[in-house]
């Protein structure tokens, strides 16, 4: 799974959004714009998903709908 766009444009446009989820991951603010602009699966670990939620997101707009391979 990916994360949306959402969330990478939130991380990308959104300071305070950003550098909660960079400290924690512990990682630099430009370490998570980074992942965000590579669309890594870091983005999508637990504390990351509970995050997302905190802040009112739900399931749908933090994953990107699966790809079904016929």
């Amino acid at each position: 799974m990916k994360v949306s766009k959402k969330i990478k444009d939130l991380i990308l446009s959104n300071n305070n959004f950003s550098l909660e989820l960079a400290g924690i991951l512990k990682i630099q603010q430009a370490s998570l714009r980074l992942l965000a602009r590579r669309d890594s699966d870091r983005l999508t670990l637990f504390q990351c998903v509970e995050f997302y939620k905190s802040k009112g997101l739900t399931q749908e707009e933090i994953f990107e709908p699966e790809q079904v391979k016929a």
